[in-house]
């Protein structure tokens, strides 16, 4: 399997000079969170500026049959599976916000290997995310290039919807894991996200202005419902995973077994036993390479504002929502949760749909 390491010098890739550069763009960028052109449809959901550059050129990307895409709402947990998915496979770098979804299907590829973990180079090097592009570099390096430049066996993740993937994802029957997380939780990470970013997002730094994008649907991957039923809609397509941040947290072992089997990699017992204590969150919120203290190092990551790897915690929300946020929060749950084209998905995950 190709690497970034076996890749001609002048074709590797480099993640402190793609954030460098966002950085640098943020100081004359008009479009921030919040902001008119910030947010642009793509598919049935929002994806954001500048990632939405690459989206034109997205027919030119082509998949593979063996491929795995990771897919989910922004802060729903891929870096969980990046690292499950990094123990079976090896792969060029991603971007910003590679999560913990990402990490168990990074060690599950890699054979349950823990070096794999912590060893060079950073997490996002060796997932890419399909997304990234950045205003500095709208023609490439993006993410799609880099993928392309990696032979399969492949993985690498998205926050587009189901129906926002390039066709030759459909075409080539890629397998792909998408991950679910309690919308609060959900919000109230990418809340935090924008704060270690305030300055080069010009973000106002207030959760009730994000809480009114949310129930409005005006949120980066929303309609975030629109979103989830795209990939729901998908269930029992041979190729499509659903899987959920609670269950994994709740029966980590279980949750490594599933996944394993779906990706045709069987793991011993004592493979599932490393594999849960390396992505455990207090394992990663301490491993330089699962944190992306790359990120903070360029300046496009505030960890004095907070850890990428924050807390981890399942209804970390009700230290943060008053009783009105988290009232309203609700109502605009129920009325989606409603909707007949979502039946069966709060039964089946219910820790994550839990309305209180």
């Amino acid at each position: 399997m190709a690497a970034l390491d076996n890749l001609p010098s002048d074709r590797k890739y480099n993640i402190k000079n793609q954030l460098a550069g966002l950085v640098e763009h943020a100081k004359t960028n008009k479009r921030s969170v919040g902001k008119d052109g910030f947010l642009s449809r793509h598919g049935s959901c929002f994806t954001i500026y500048p990632m939405s550059l690459a989206v034109p050129d997205f027919e030119k990307f082509q998949a593979h049959p063996d491929d795995l895409v990771i897919c989910g709402i922004a802060k729903s947990g891929k870096i969980f599976s990046l690292e499950l998915v990094s123990t079976t496979m090896d792969c060029l770098g991603g971007a910003l916000g590679a999560s913990r979804f990402c990490a168990l299907i990074g060690m599950i590829m890699q054979d349950a290997d823990p070096d794999y973990l912590y060893r060079e180079p950073d997490l996002q090097e060796k997932v890419p995310w399909l997304d990234f592009c950045t205003a500095v570099n709208a023609e490439g390096p993006r993410g799609i290039e880099q993928i392309s430049l990696i032979a399969p066996p492949r993985a690498y993740w998205t926050r587009y919807a189901f129906d926002g993937l390039p066709s030759s994802i459909h075409q080539s029957g890629a397998k792909i894991v998408y991950h679910l997380r309690h919308p609060k939780d959900t919000l109230i990470t990418l809340y935090h996200h924008y704060l270690a970013r305030k300055e080069r997002m010009s973000f106002s730094g207030e959760l009730e202005e994000m809480i009114q994008w949310l129930v409005s649907d005006n949120i980066y991957c929303g309609p975030w419902f629109d979103h989830i039923l795209s990939y729901w809609n998908h269930r029992n397509d041979p190729n499509v995973f659903i899987c959920s941040y609670e269950d994994v947290s709740r029966d980590p072992k279980k949750a490594i077994k599933d996944l394993a089997t779906f990706l045709n990699k069987p793991l011993t017992e004592q493979q599932v036993e490393t594999v849960a204590y390396h992505t455990h969150f207090d394992q990663m919120r301490i491993n330089s390479l699962a944190n992306h203290e790359s990120n903070n190092s360029v300046g496009e990551f505030d960890f004095e504002a907070a850890k990428f790897m924050r807390s981890g915690k399942v209804g970390g929300w009700k230290k943060h929502l008053s009783h009105d946020q988290n009232s309203r929060i609700n109502a605009w749950m129920e009325k989606n949760m409603q909707r007949p084209e979502l039946a069966g998905l709060a039964e089946r995950f219910s820790e994550t749909f839990k309305i209180e």
